[in-house]
């Protein structure tokens, strides 16, 4: 029978009854006892006054009966503290059963009778059972710490539980692992003051181990964790990113939600413009749409998460459009949501999809749908300049329909197209004027009469339709009975002659026969301002309106920062802080991490969740202020210099011989362009940094994270037009203003900011706008600290206050001697604002050149030693282009003027060398070697080497361009840094010559073919042979990783490209394509996508997604395939002597590329970055490039060795304008020494940089 018949008795006596079978002998009559004990207890009957009977039961050896005496002591033991101890005993025998199972059950229920006065006598069991051999027990015991910790927070401490659950950190059993986080995470929640979870690399590095094999729910615990970790770098956050990233696959949505949460966290901390963030983009978008095809209570939680996604970063699914329409069957809150995310995706490029779907919404039978339809057509509007026109026209339709609803809500949000497009589309006013008789709403008619008022000039008959209002004023909402007040006085003050008595009966109404305090407030103030000072009255009511944007929709970004840090929670759910719906607990707050210049890995990496006080709540500003800084808002309050804090400083001692080229910083990468005030084409060959004071070690000037300064001016562009630049007084360099604090993040207060040097000082200049409608007042300014000392010489003073629309002007001089902290980058000044609203904080870059002092010049036999002494490591090279035809001498006097003085002028194999000095104000000397380059050069030699590899088959740039990887007739693989031409490591192997390699994404594995049949897979590191594939009946001619670096694709002579799946322990391929009819000559991969070149004349597309294959014949022999970086066309190579290029979707042969030589090998081919240009190798040993568009040829480059060899590889840098060749056993750097511009006849294409010979030098230059 079921165990349902428990619940049907209802007999008086029972309890006398249950007391007597608890006591029973038998032990099937006590187990139906307990059973009905327990059905009793949880249909709310009492029988607590069995709870010694039930206790007797707890020393029966039976695991069925324990648990229902367990059930039973945890909801009565609070009851009855006195009894509950009795069962400590049993407790205890239980830990210490052979059964698993039952110390599990055991430890289990002792963390979940919270009484005080048995919490003491449970600290042996759990200590035994924290270090049970049995897995299952361990777990079980981590959670019953959380539970005691709770209850009683000193006993955990005193018994060393704490150190315990970290030691379980380290388990071999990953359920353990998890458990044990859980525990650590609940404490640490509740004690965030005291360091409780210590999250470093190495514990990181084991929850990620654990990560892989727990169960879901572990992972979620586990990843949640990892939220909280503060990475040391890039590199560090990087890795993690990579680690988790497979968690988005996962079938459960609440691990992809905390994995999405961990990557959305550790995005902050990467540079935004690298190729990792773009690759993580496209890999978080799939999952997060997967989420909308499951059920519709998850898609709408998913929804309001994607909503916190795309307000933070749009770019993720902002080509993901299609999935967020609605489907006619979808519930009205998925419907809702979708339609949301919809316009905060839309822009210029899909507003005419999104558009004609909202249009068809707005005709469905669901109001509330049709309503929110009918509004976002105004938001995308309001969003998108280029499409409000159509956005209107269809609102304009959609009145036509007369479908009361409908009209009503396009009139409210016509009104807010009028307040974001003043003037604009005033002619559709007559087509609303004509639905004033249907609006019912009070919305809708306060909108009508807004828009009457706002354009009363222009409407004929504006003061019969507000006096068609004012009849039933008072039974008007109070809503239309403000905006139809406001109305009036507006019609009054445009056309006073024509409506003074309309404006007298409204004032009358309003400040005599209403109630409303809000109303008669308001109409007093109009009264009172049109009685004494019309004009004034006209400047207040008419004044110009702040614009509207879309972004007022958007949530606060301190808030949007917060709810990131809660992706998967209900606080994401409800899109509100935890504090505002959770009680009784203490309240904690979590911020995403940031970008610090100093970070400190024994740290408490769980700092960044923070007790929430009123203090850390101001910080919620543009820029978070470092950790390591003192508070700047405490400072405010008594305006003086900040106190001394822990940070690291700048260490003034540092041997130059101990300096490694990744610390020198580049002081110098666009500054010169910018002080010459146009692009030029000189090449500033050489920096050093030395001291003034020779007898001195180099002061150090490090950055303090892992990026080094290799571009401390990177916001200025080579190419973009200085006509906006501007010079001071003395003719020195002053960048233009720029936007320091919008007006959005200042909370109206907006300001724009420059730096300059003034007479020898060092000047910031600001213009202080006030965008708000409040008067600002008690401004204070402060500085952090920085690199370079910089402090306020006095404060800031605005003695008048800063009324709304209002501009102000500021200079302020700047010293030097304050205190100093490394900065990320080495020039951010860190500034924070104060004014009556609030404090804000912001960031701006001081140029480089503001640092340049007057006395920077040096004896010319000092700077000749020391430019000796600077080892060629310390050497940064740096390439100016596009010369506006300055002479020399202007060249000098322009940099002098900006404190870069010319120690010595000479020439140099018939180029101007100038050397140069500029000394900074910290003392430090920067050494410059500016070579001028006449004529119009396109690409240039800048390094050859000897590979020691035989001939060379291919070179190939790794992922970022750091590295490359050559293979040889030598049957080795061989790793270089090109840029120093230093050989790293040297892989074999194979056991005939290798054909092709390639690297992995994260650059820790590579995989090579060759002529021995054999596909390798090999770790970077060790150099170890991961897998051996051989299962091609010819050579291997080309290898690729896919995306992921989960599968190899091979092609081979034997007319197959074969896929293997590396993760699998199987060595056969996991399929074969085996389509083409001769050799497969190469391959090429795209978004999922894969297209081979073979001899039988075809190029096959591959769309791995849907399994389809297209075929285009070519009509030549095919040696070498490449695919344009936009996706859209190939380029192929042929034993033609031409190469092609084809769009990719229709097959259309495109441009054809001639005038060099390929006959007889499979000579490679390369596409600049921006699809530009067109670079192949010919069998006559020469470079050649085409310009993409045109197909004219505009350079051909011979190598330097015999021109009879062919140069058969080449590989373009992944990110600059850089080439690798080879040719038989050299390797061949070649840079782009200036824009490529095409000419009718180039005598000479490259030139050959090499290091000065010191001795000519100063035979040239000094004697």
């Amino acid at each position: 029978m079921a165990d349902s018949k428990y619940f049907s008795t209802q007999r008086k006596g029972e309890i006398y009854e249950l007391k007597a079978e608890l006591n029973s002998d038998k032990r099937e009559r006590k187990k139906e006892a307990l059973k009905k004990v327990i059905a009793s207890m949880t249909v709310g009957k009492d029988v607590s006054q069995l709870f010694p009977d039930v206790i007797n039961c707890m020393q029966i050896d039976n695991l069925e009966l324990k648990k229902l005496v367990y059930l039973y002591l945890m909801n009565y033991a609070k009851t009855q503290p006195e009894m509950a101890i009795l069962a400590v005993n049993t407790f205890a025998k239980d830990c210490n059963d052979p059964n698993p199972l039952i110390r599990a059950l055991a430890v289990r229920t002792m963390g979940c009778i919270r009484v005080d006065k048995i919490t003491e006598h449970l600290c042996e069991p759990l200590r035994k059972c924290l270090k049970d051999e049995d897995p299952y027990v361990r777990k079980t015991a981590a959670v019953c710490v959380a539970k005691l910790y709770d209850i009683n927070q000193q006993l955990v401490f005193d018994q060393g539980f704490l150190d315990m659950l970290k030691d379980l950190l380290s388990d071999s059993n990953p359920m353990v692992v998890a458990n044990a986080v859980a525990a650590l995470s609940e404490i640490a929640e509740q004690s965030p003051q005291i360091k409780v979870f210590d999250l470093n690399g190495p514990t990181i590095n084991k929850l990620l181990t654990a990560l892989n094999e727990c169960s879901e729910w572990g992972q979620v615990f586990i990843l949640d964790a990892i939220a909280n970790y503060i990475p040391r770098d890039d590199k560090d956050a990087q890795s993690i990113c990579e680690r988790i990233t497979p968690r988005l696959a996962h079938a459960n949505s609440a691990v992809v939600l905390s994995t999405v949460k961990v990557l959305m966290k550790f995005l902050e901390l990467i540079d935004q413009h690298s190729e990792f963030v773009q690759n993580l983009y496209r890999k978080l978008a799939p999952p997060l749409v997967t989420l909308l095809s499951t059920e519709p209570e998850i898609q709408y939680v998913a929804l309001r998460n994607i909503n916190l996604i795309v307000q933070k970063r749009s770019d993720i699914l902002k080509n993901e459009m299609k999935v967020f329409f609605v489907k006619y069957n979808d519930p009205i809150y998925v419907k809702l949501e979708k339609l949301d995310i919809m316009i905060r995706l839309t822009n210029a490029t899909n507003i005419a999809q999104v558009l004609a779907e909202l249009k068809e919404y707005a005709t469905e039978v669901d109001v509330d749908f049709v309503r929110k339809s009918v509004r976002a057509i105004g938001r995308c509007a309001i969003k998108v300049e280029q499409a409000a026109e159509r956005c209107v026209s269809t609102l304009i339709d959609l009145i036509q329909t007369k479908v009361n609803y409908v009209v009503q809500e396009a009139i409210v949000v016509i009104k807010d197209i009028f307040r974001k497009y003043p003037n604009k589309y005033e002619s559709i006013i007559a087509t609303l004027c004509e639905n004033l008789d249907s609006l019912d709403e009070p919305e809708a008619r306060a909108s009508m009469i807004w828009i009457v008022g706002e354009y009363a000039e222009r409407i004929d008959n504006a003061d019969e339709l507000l006096e068609g209002f004012l009849d039933g004023f008072k039974d008007e909402n109070n809503q239309v009975q403000l905006q139809l007040l406001t109305g009036i006085v507006k019609l009054f003050l445009k056309k006073p002659t024509e409506t003074q008595e309309l404006v007298t009966r409204v004032l009358t109404l309003v400040t005599q026969e209403t109630d409303n305090p809000d109303l008669r407030d308001r109409g007093y103030i109009y009264w009172r301002l049109l009685s004494t000072d019309p004009k004034a009255a006209k400047e207040v009511v008419l004044a110009e309106k702040p614009l509207i944007s879309e972004e007022t929709d958007l949530l606060e970004p301190s808030l949007l920062d917060e709810l990131i840090c809660h992706i998967g929670s209900l606080a994401s759910v409800y899109h509100k802080p935890p504090n505002a719906f959770v009680e009784g607990r203490f309240i904690i707050k979590r911020n995403l991490p940031f970008r610090s210049g100093i970070h400190d890995e024994h740290e408490d990496n769980i700092g960044n969740i923070t007790m929430q006080t009123h203090q850390q709540q101001q910080q919620q500003q543009q820029v978070v202020i470092s950790n390591n800084v003192g508070s700047l808002i405490d400072d405010f309050d008594i305006l003086v210099p900040m106190s001394n804090t822990t940070s690291t400083t700048i260490d003034p001692y540092e041997s130059i011989q101990q300096r490694t080229p990744s610390t020198v910083p580049n002081l110098l990468d666009d500054e010169l362009s910018s002080i010459l005030g146009m692009d030029s084409n000189i090449s500033s060959n050489q920096t050093s940094i030395i001291n003034t004071n020779t007898s001195l070690p180099i002061n150090r000037l490090t950055t303090s994270s892992g990026n080094e300064l290799d571009d401390l001016f990177g916001d200025i562009n080579l190419n973009t037009n200085t006509s906006g630049i501007s010079f001071s007084n003395n003719n020195t360099f002053v960048l233009p203003k720029e936007v320091w604090l919008s007006a959005q993040k200042g909370k109206g207060l907006e300001i724009l900011g420059t730096f300059a040097r003034r007479n020898n000082q060092i000047v910031m200049e600001m213009d202080f706008t006030n965008k708000a409608l409040q008067t600002m007042n008690d401004f204070a300014l402060q500085l952090n600290h920085n690199s370079f000392g910089l402090t306020l010489s006095q404060p800031l003073q605005i003695t008048s206050p800063l009324f709304p629309n209002q501009t102000i002007s500021i200079q302020l001089i700047l010293n030097t001697n304050g205190p100093i902290m490394k900065m990320d980058p080495l020039t951010n000044l860190q500034i924070a604002i104060k004014n009556n609203i609030d404090i804000f904080y912001f960031n701006c870059i001081v140029p480089i050149h503001i640092y340049f002092i007057h006395n920077g010049e040096m004896d010319k036999m000092i700077f000749v030693q020391t430019w000796q002494d600077i080892p060629e490591i310390n050497e940064i090279k740096h390439h100016i282009q596009n010369i506006n035809n300055l002479s020399i001498d202007d060249i000098q006097n322009k940099l002098r003027l900006n404190n870069i003085y010319t120690i010595t002028r000479t020439n140099i194999e018939q180029k101007e060398m100038l050397y140069q000095t500029i000394k900074l104000t910290n003392g430090i000397y920067v050494l410059v070697e500016l070579k001028i380059t006449p004529g119009n050069r396109t690409i240039g030699l800048e390094r050859k080497f000897s590979a020691g590899q035989g001939a060379i088959r291919c070179v190939r740039y790794n992922i970022d361009g750091n590295y490359c990887l050559t293979s040889g007739s030598d049957r080795t693989i061989k790793l270089w840094k090109p840029d120093s031409s230093l050989a790293i490591k040297t892989y074999t192997g194979h056991s005939q010559e290798v054909l092709d390699v390639h690297s992995s994404f994260d650059n820790s594995r590579l995989c090579s073919g060759g002529v021995d049949k054999r596909v390798l897979y090999i770790d970077v590191m060790s150099g170890k042979i991961m897998k051996k594939y051989q299962a091609h009946a010819g050579r291997v001619q080309a290898v690729r990783f896919n995306e992921e670096a989960t599968i190899i694709f091979s092609a081979s002579i034997d007319g197959t490209v074969k896929i293997w799946d590396i993760k699998s322990r199987e060595y056969d391929p996991i399929q074969v394509l085996d389509d083409a009819k001769d050799s497969v000559t190469s391959i090429s991969l795209g978004n999922y996508e894969l297209l081979t070149t073979s001899l039988d004349q075809r190029v096959r597309l591959y769309d791995i997604r849907y399994g389809k294959l297209y075929e285009d014949y070519i009509g030549h022999n095919l040696t070498y395939i490449n695919l344009s970086h936009d996706q859209q066309c190939y380029l192929v190579g042929t034993l033609s002597s031409q190469l092609m290029l084809f769009d990719k979707i229709n097959g259309k042969l495109l441009q054809k590329f001639v005038d060099y030589t390929n006959n007889t090998y499979m000579i490679e081919n390369a596409l600049s970055n921006d699809d530009q240009f067109i670079y192949s190798g010919s069998e006559n040993g020469r470079l050649i490039c085409w310009n993409l568009l045109t197909a004219k040829q505009i350079c051909s480059i011979e190598h330097e060795s015999d021109s009879r060899k062919s140069v058969n590889t080449l590989t373009h840098h992944p990110k600059e304008d850089k080439l690798l060749t080879a040719q038989e056993g050299n390797i061949y750097l070649w840079i782009k020494q200036d824009n490529i511009e095409e000419k009718e006849e180039i005598k000479k294409n490259f030139i050959i940089e090499k290091q000065i010979n010191v001795s000519k030098f100063v035979s040239g230059g000094f004697e």
